[in-house]
């Protein structure tokens, strides 16, 4: 499916803050890099496509563990690709057009999309409609054999937690007040459990908190998820798990054991695809 016109198929919207310190920025999401790589030892794939690949250090680091996979980097941000130019070399695709991506996965046999810690940012910075397109037409609708999937995707069922009360006061107490206020002015008070959550999600980022606090870390659940996923594919591999680096930081900061689970990974398989 080609797309005309397809820097407006993720529509940014204008209040979307720029990112004030990138170093921090790219620091941040190469957390877990390891992690990050789950999907390699579970998929066939022959040319992977890193969605929203920011500096380019996941391809970095897939390039280094399994140089015969052709690595392709997609982002909307010149400045991330230009960093990313710098890890992975001037013979690596790195693109704004997500036409040349679809031309270049032609060549090949087996591509893999990778959306790793970016649909919580196509939901914040898209309309509706255009998040819809997002899954019908550019995750689902084009040639891909695999989907691999890491985000911030907890259970519906995050929201029954009852008994926090005690952890409750104590993020009250140790809190930056003004960082705490602002995030309750946009998204509500923390006595909310899941609200609560996503305030631990992002209470760290400070140096980017004009961007951070408007994005949305939890617009979907696991089981909202499930149901996006056409009859055409099926899931191959999924956990929900908690990041260990992030809970210990907050048993660090606050005192408190944060168990529940607040990621998913998945991957899927494209059955049109006989082998």
């Amino acid at each position: 499916m080609i797309i005309k016109n397809y820097k407006l198929f993720l529509e940014e919207l204008v209040g979307e803050k720029p990112i004030a310190d990138y170093d921090v920025y790219n620091k941040g999401m190469a957390m877990s890099s390891s992690d990050k790589l789950f999907f390699l030892n579970k998929v066939d794939a022959d040319v992977i496509v890193d969605f929203g690949c920011a500096n380019g250090f996941i391809l970095q680091k897939i390039k280094e563990s399994n140089p015969n996979i052709t690595i392709i980097g997609y982002d909307l941000d010149q400045n991330m690709l230009d960093e990313a130019r710098k890890k992975v070399g001037d013979d690596v695709l790195l693109t704004t057009n997500w036409n040349e991506v679809l031309e270049e996965i032609k060549k090949h046999e087996s591509p893999l999309l990778l959306l790793s810690s970016v649909i919580h940012e196509v939901y914040s910075y898209s309309h509706s409609k255009i998040v819809k397109k997002f899954w019908e037409s550019q995750v689902f609708g084009n040639n891909f054999k695999w989907v691999a999937i890491r985000d911030m995707m907890p259970s519906i069922d995050i929201k029954k937690q009852i008994d926090f009360q005690d952890d409750l006061e104590k993020i009250k107490e140790k809190s930056n007040p003004e960082i705490l206020t602002s995030f309750e002015k946009r998204w509500g008070t923390i006595d909310n459990y899941r609200t609560m959550i996503h305030y631990l999600l992002k209470y760290r980022y400070i140096e980017n908190w004009a961007r951070e606090v408007n994005e949305n870390y939890l617009p979907i659940t696991v089981e909202t998820f499930k149901k996006k996923i056409p009859s055409g594919w099926r899931i191959v591999y999924e956990e929900e798990f908690s990041v260990k680096f992030l809970t210990n930081q907050i048993r660090t900061d606050f005192g408190i054991n944060l168990n529940v689970d607040t990621h998913a990974k998945f991957v899927l398989r494209n059955t049109k695809f006989k082998k």
